[in-house]
């Protein structure tokens, strides 16, 4: 007669244990990033329908996939900084509903990224503030459009709210480098441990 070893069963489920145990260090690991891209999706999606108005005219587009809204109608005057009636219009109007989703979203974060053609910019006091080069203007031009939204939601979130400058080094239009629309902002919706890419 064959008698059966416990130790078998035993290590059978000791091995089973130690899976389960993996498998639920590699969901804990994986689950919040597939949360959170879940979360920003659906909130790119509200803030999408909540400036529909604005894309049908062609001056937001929004884009859920990378997190970007771009103000088409954002654009500078080569060599300025300054925002324009339109502009200030509409980051009032986008105001409103942002700051309805940081309270929502505390992980939430923004980036204001400017941008600018190649031409060269000169050492003088230019309309919008000071700058001495690419970089720095489009820095000014972020810097600016954060104010105007700090003023419209409050100084509160200044924190949470961030600006790059980016000079030429982002072209839009690369036909045209002097086009219009490389001068402009976007604003990158980003969450609190999340990289940038």
């Amino acid at each position: 007669m064959k008698r059966n070893n416990p130790w078998i069963s035993i290590s059978d489920l000791l091995s089973s244990v130690v899976l389960i145990l993996l498998l639920m260090f590699v969901l804990a690991a994986i689950l919040p990033q597939y949360t959170q891209e879940a979360e920003k999706r659906e909130m790119m999606n509200r803030i999408s329908a909540a400036l529909q108005e604005y894309q049908a005219g062609g001056q937001v587009r929004v884009h859920s996939d990378t997190g970007i809204l771009e103000f088409t109608s954002v654009t500078f005057s080569s060599g300025s900084a300054e925002l324009s009636s339109a502009t200030l219009k509409a980051i009032k109007d986008f105001s409103e509903p942002l700051k309805d989703y940081m309270v929502e979203n505390p992980k939430m974060e923004v980036l204001i990224e400017g941008h600018t053609d190649p031409a060269p910019v000169s050492s003088v006091r230019n309309k919008g503030g000071y700058f001495d080069n690419n970089v720095q203007l489009s820095t000014l031009r972020a810097a600016n459009v954060r104010d105007a939204l700090l003023n419209n939601i409050g100084k509160e979130y200044a924190k949470r709210i961030g600006v790059a400058g980016y000079g030429e080094t982002r072209l839009k239009n690369k036909d045209n480098p002097l086009s219009e629309e490389n001068r402009r902002i976007e604003i990158r919706i980003l969450w609190k441990g999340q990289d940038d890419d």
